[in-house]
């Protein structure tokens, strides 16, 4: 017998990158490139 989790999450989960993208970036009027340089990544990490 299975029964259905009631906390099981409906909504994927956010991406980080969508996070930074949407929500940190333009608040800081940073492009990607720039966090990327800041941090010290490659912008394609």
């Amino acid at each position: 017998m299975s029964f259905k989790n009631p906390n099981k999450r409906l909504v994927r989960p956010t991406h980080p990158g969508e996070f930074l993208r949407e929500d940190f970036l333009p608040d800081y009027d940073l492009s990607v490139a720039d966090l990327a340089e800041a941090i010290k990544v490659s912008r394609q990490s």
